[in-house]
């Protein structure tokens, strides 16, 4: 039912607010120097594994959904048990009472406030949650069922389209070790994502699906460069802190944009919706370039 996928969605999200944290600050701990190169293959890995499920999830028409839950199940408990087997930290300390809990949170927004790297990231990652990650997650499966008239087959494509762009775009980057001016590319992948205003317009589906793959490769270079600031410039005692916010920066605006996408749909129409978020996103990264130093971020000599 309705309700259920709702509490499976609430769950899911808990989960990964508190993993996903934890497995980037853990980064640091194995990239010997080179942070760039092993943010870049996790992210590599990560979405070749969303390739492959979004991929499984094409066959929902065919198989059901029991078969592929089944298989999702036993993909999280073989991640649980590896995440066991990770290394202990050598240092062990008691658990914060709610006074110190709220603290540290404040602590963790200071530093990302303070910081003139991390605070404009973690602004971009606001503008990618309500410009591009809401429509992400309401207009494709909108326009693939709607326009095209396609189930989940042809959804699975789409999204597959997406993570291939974000796998192509990881590769370019795990071959290219030599990019400096990380604030530059970030901010240019992000004004690629505003070719999202061409879905305005009717097309025929392989071309739908090719700006759905440059616009995932867009995507891959912003997700991969802004991790690679935050966990090149957080300090050590706070960085699980101020990887927390940034993720906050995108989960929670994410909903937002899918909310006012919902909206814009229903009541003024698909290309309204997406000519308004090319617009602001173009507007928004603008003024981010011109009132931040986001495009002088730079790897560290």
């Amino acid at each position: 039912s309705y309700q259920i996928m709702i509490i499976y969605g609430l769950s899911m999200g808990i989960a990964q607010a508190f993993a996903l944290p934890a497995r980037d600050s853990l980064l640091n701990k194995v990239a010997d120097g080179n942070i760039q190169r092993t943010v870049i293959t996790s992210m590599l890995i990560q979405f070749s594994c969303q390739l492959w499920g979004m991929s499984m999830g094409g066959l929902a028409d065919t198989w059901g959904i029991i078969p592929l839950v089944i298989f999702q199940g036993t993909a999280l408990m073989i991640g649980g048990y590896f995440a066991f087997k990770l290394p202990k930290n050598l240092y062990t300390t008691r658990l914060p009472n709610i006074k110190e809990t709220f603290n540290e949170i404040k602590e963790g927004f200071s530093e990302v406030r303070n910081s003139k790297e991390i605070f404009p990231v973690t602004l971009a990652m606001t503008i990618v949650g309500i410009c591009y990650m809401g429509n992400n997650l309401v207009t494709l499966p909108y326009i693939t069922i709607e326009r095209y008239g396609m189930g989940s087959a042809g959804f699975a494509t789409v999204t597959s389209s997406f993570w291939a762009g974000t796998i192509f775009s990881n590769l370019i980057l795990i071959y290219n070790q030599n990019i400096k001016n990380w604030g530059f590319v970030m901010v240019l992948a992000l004004f690629v994502g505003t070719i999202l205003i061409f879905l305005a317009f009717d097309m025929p589906f392989w071309l739908f699906c090719f700006l759905i793959f440059v616009w995932g490769s867009g995507a891959g270079v912003v997700i991969s460069m802004s991790r690679t600031i935050i966990q090149t410039f957080a300090k050590e005692s706070h960085r699980g802190r101020i990887l927390s916010v940034y993720s906050l920066a995108l989960f929670s605006s994410g909903p937002l944009g899918a909310l006012i996408s919902g909206f814009l749909i229903q009541n003024f129409g698909i290309a309204n919706n997406v000519i308004f978020a090319s617009i602001v996103a173009f507007i928004s990264v603008s003024l981010l370039c011109l009132k931040t130093d986001v495009t002088k971020i730079k790897a560290p000599e």
